[in-house]
Formats: structure tokens, sequence, C-alpha cells
């Protein structure tokens, strides 16, 4: 990954906030939070029932990748997901502890593949088989989505029957007088592809989104089926859930059972991609400010930069008025490629503030561009803020009332509402709702 280009585009870029996700809820109202919010959101809807936290931790990598893949999949609509399964199924009342534990486990982290974010998938009981992504849909094929055996799934029963009366199947279709169906062509993993009727040919595909679309999704549970032929139905005896391809949730949950670490069970369904960083797993150096904590993994040691982040942090709690209490930490990574897979950040992004946590970009790049000092005053205000916050306060808040503080320009709409809200009630009064909420 290539460092920031040129030194407008790092001052542009240099107090970008958190990766942030619109989301589209049921009622139709649009909210902004943060990716990893998100990410839990999305285990609550689709892993809610799984219990072995290396699964959990296993699918919060699968799900924050899709997310991170498919992010335009409503761009023209103005926003990234809705919460329904057209993108994943998020709950956003549903987050349990567990749940939030595996997504903590695994911040930032995704899959890549050649350097970006991959295409994966995920299903919930494969059958004892995965498909391969190129046999249930053209053009998506992948080394890494290959399909397999899966025999850890099978020790969960996935078998399902599911009878559908003729006329039903004739409407649904527009084929009357079907009274008889048999698969006649499969996929490799044996999906049906291709179904013979007394009334012509008919696609597997199609019969199954006609027949999800009227009757619903938990009838037709997959499309690895046999079809019998009784007087009056098709009755059709399926094994599994979902489309089969990518991560077994089932499987999944297994092998977490049986000992499996979360980057193993990854390993197991994608072969040959490589998971984002943990932060945790980098062999930090620390060195000790007056106030802050820096954690440092270049050789020779930045000696430099915990003055400079004490100093971040005393003109921070001077401009706001708060105290942090709680040591913070700057975390400078070595890279900006490990900075972008820990964090899950883009890499035009020099730094970004979680909790008291400030995960930062090469200081000696920041220091070359010029932006080392604007960037960590701004996330050090980030980091007051946060701490003193005893009500979410919207991302367009926290980013105008950095930017007014910290003398920044990268977020001028959001800069100008807190402003206006400033001439309206004073500083004092818009300082009081982080605790009050803002209204």
């Amino acid at each position: 990954m290539v460092a920031i280009r040129n030194i407008a585009l790092s001052v542009l870029c240099a107090l970008l906030p958190a990766q942030t996700v619109k989301v589209r809820l049921a009622g139709g109202a649009i909210t902004r939070m943060q990716m990893e919010d998100y990410v839990g959101w999305v285990l609550a809807g689709e892993a809610g029932g799984m219990t072995s936290p290396e699964a959990l931790k296993a699918m919060a990598v699968a799900a924050r990748t899709y997310a991170r893949y498919n992010m335009n999949r409503h761009r023209l609509e103005g926003f990234n997901f809705c919460e329904t399964t057209h993108c994943q199924d998020a709950r956003p009342g549903s987050i349990t502890p567990k749940l939030r534990a595996a997504v903590e486990a695994t911040e930032g982290m995704i899959l890549w593949s050649r350097g970006r974010p991959a295409q994966i998938f995920y299903t919930g009981h494969c059958g004892g088989r995965t498909a391969a992504a190129g046999e249930m849909w053209p053009g998506a094929a992948r080394s890494y989505l290959k399909g397999g055996e899966d025999s850890y799934c099978l020790a969960v029963k996935g078998s399902w029957t599911a009878s559908i009366q003729w006329e039903k199947l004739a409407a649904i279709l527009g084929l009357p007088g079907l009274n008889e169906m048999e698969v006649i062509r499969r996929t490799a993993s044996g999906r049906a592809i291709t179904i013979r009727s007394n009334q012509g040919l008919i696609s597997a595909e199609r019969l199954h989104l006609l027949v999800g679309r009227s009757m619903g999704w938990n009838l037709l549970r997959s499309r690895l089926y046999e079809i019998t032929n009784s007087g009056t139905a098709a009755v059709f005896h399926g094994e599994g859930t979902g489309h089969g391809v990518g991560l077994c949730q089932i499987g999944a949950e297994e092998r977490g059972k049986a000992g499996q670490k979360f980057d193993e069970i990854l390993n197991a369904y994608f072969p040959g991609l490589h998971a984002g960083v943990s932060a945790k797993d980098i062999p930090w150096q620390v060195m000790r400010g007056e106030i802050v904590d820096v954690w440092g993994t270049a050789a020779p040691v930045d000696e430099e930069l915990p003055a400079l982040a004490d100093r971040a942090l005393a003109e921070a709690e001077q401009k706001t008025g708060l105290r942090v209490g709680k040591r913070p930490q700057v975390r400078a990574y070595p890279s900006v490629s490990i900075f972008r897979d820990a964090t899950g950040e883009a890499g035009t992004v020099a730094a970004v503030a979680r909790g008291r946590v400030v995960h930062m970009q090469p200081a000696a790049m920041l220091r070359g561009t010029g932006t080392l000092r604007a960037t960590l005053l701004h996330e050090m205000i980030h980091v007051a803020v946060l701490a003193n916050a005893k009500k979410p306060l919207p991302l367009w808040f926290e980013e105008g009332l950095a930017d007014h503080l910290g003398g920044g320009g990268t977020h001028p709409e959001e800069r100008r509402r807190v402003e206006g809200l400033i001439r309206q009630r004073g500083l004092p009064d818009v300082m009081s709702m982080l605790e009050t909420g803002v209204r």
C-alpha cells in the first residue's frame, strides 16, 4: 500500500473519522454509525444462535468483510446497507455481551484478497458440502471459494421436507397442468440446476426465487434436494439451509466447539485468504509519556512521540475543559498496510480514535507531511469527548466539535452545524450535551 500521495491529500485525509456506514432501518429512517457497531447488529441477526466464541469471531470477520466489499450496494439510494437479509440481517436491539466480545476481539479485521476486501459469503448449513461460488452464480468464481466436503456440519441434522400443492406450484410458475417434476441436472456439490417437468424444463434457481418470494424462504431451504411426486403435491426432501457458498455457520460452530481457533475456521472455508492483522498481535514497544502511553514498533523507537502526544492531550483538555482521567494510548503502526488491516480503515485515513485509544499511521509519514500535530490534537479531542459523554453522540456533533475546538477544516458542514449551536446557546450549554444528549 502506498503512502498518502501528496501533502494536500494528507491534510484532507488526516482528520477523517472512524469508518462509518449508513443503515436504513425497517421504518425507513437512515442512521449513521460506526462499522464496528454495525457488525454487532449483524451478529445479532445472522449469528445470534451461535455459542462458540471462536466461531463468533470467525463470523464477525466474515460479516465485516462482507460489509466492506458491499459498501456501495445502496449508494444511489443514499445509504450503505438495509437491515434486512438483502444485505445482512441486522438487529440493533439484540446484541449480547458474547456477541460484543467477538466484535471487539476482531476489531477491524477483514479478509483480504490481493490487497482488497475479499468477496466472501456465508451460509446457514451446507448439508455436508459447501458449494463453489461459480457453480451458484456465474461470474462469481473465486480461487478461495471452491467448495468441498464439510464433515463438521453433519454433526447437526440438516434434513427438511417441504410439500407444495401442484396447483400452487402451477400458479407460481405459470405452468397450468403441472403435476410432475424431477431434478435432472446438478452442480458439482449436488445443488439442483435444472428440473424436468411434464410442462417442460424449469430452472431450479427460478423455482427457488418464486417459491421464496410468494410462500416464504423457510419452505425450500436450499437447492440440495430430491423431488418425489404425490397425487396432489411435489414433495421436496432436502439438506441444509442457504446457498451453501463460503463459511458454513453450523460447521463453524462445530469447529469452534472442537477447539479450532477463529483463524483456522476462516482458513477452512476461505483457503488462501489473509485475515487483517489484529492490533493485539503486533509486537508493541510501550513508551510512557507523562500522561499518555505510546505504543510503537519502529526501530529506532520514535522517542519524540510521547512528548508530542502529551502536549496534544494537554491542549485537548484545555480547549474542551474536560479531563480524560485514565491514561490514553496512541498506537503508531509500522506501515500503512498494517494500519489498514488492523483497523479496517482505508489507507488514506491517518488516524482514528476508538475510546481512549488512538490508532495512527506511521508517525514519520505524518511528520513528513506536516500533519502529525494536527492529527494528534484532533484525535485527543475525540478521546476527551468520548471519555466524558454520558450518552451516545451523533457523529456530526463529534466531528464538528473536534474541528471547531481543534481548528480543523476537514468537516466544514459538521463544523458549521456545531458552530450554529454555539452561537444560539453558547459553548457551555453545547458542552453540557455530553451529559444530556444532543437536542
